[in-house]
């Protein structure tokens, strides 16, 4: 993994723990209905960015909140450990 990628993911983490992240990740489990998409489990729930934002000209990614819903999904943490391993998440430049 380059600098750019650690400093990145880094960030990322941090932002997880955000009340703003908190609040939309309540609102996509709601919205979802309390289940993984995937399997329909209703614990050990997760949200999974479908894909990563990135400025194109400052190169700043975007921040877990900063994502519409529409790009958001609940999975369980079993499904979202697969879909890593199976999936590469796409990196969209803004």
């Amino acid at each position: 993994m380059n600098t750019q990628s650690k400093q990145h993911q880094s960030i990322y983490q941090q932002g997880l723990e955000d009340p703003r992240w908190k609040q939309l990740r309540l609102e996509v489990i709601e919205r979802d209905g309390n289940q993984c998409r995937f399997c329909g489990q209703k614990s050990e729930l997760q949200v999974h960015h479908r894909q990563y934002h990135k400025d194109k000209a400052t190169g700043v990614w975007s921040y877990p909140w900063e994502y519409q819903p529409y790009f958001l999904i609940t999975v369980c943490n079993s499904c979202h450990s697969i879909g890593h391993q199976q999936f590469s998440i796409p990196i969209k430049e803004i």
